[in-house]
């Protein structure tokens, strides 16, 4: 279980679904004040915020040994 692999990952996690909430709350905010490009900034903020919760655990998987090592 403490596998740096695993550890870097679960950080990964963590950052990733704080950026999620983040990016969430940001895209509300602007869905609510600029309705007219609600579609377009929406749609691009929700690309981004699924990306990053899939690619933040995978880039921590790779980091966290990297850092370990050092």
């Amino acid at each position: 279980m403490s596998d740096p692999a695993f550890i870097g990952a679960l950080v990964g996690l963590i950052v990733g679904i704080a950026d999620f909430v983040l990016i969430g709350y940001l895209r509300q905010r602007i869905a609510r004040e600029k309705p007219s490009e609600r579609l377009g900034a929406g749609v691009a903020l929700n690309v981004a915020r699924f990306s990053q919760l899939i690619f933040f655990p995978v880039v921590g998987w790779f980091v966290g040994p990297i850092v370990a090592a050092s």
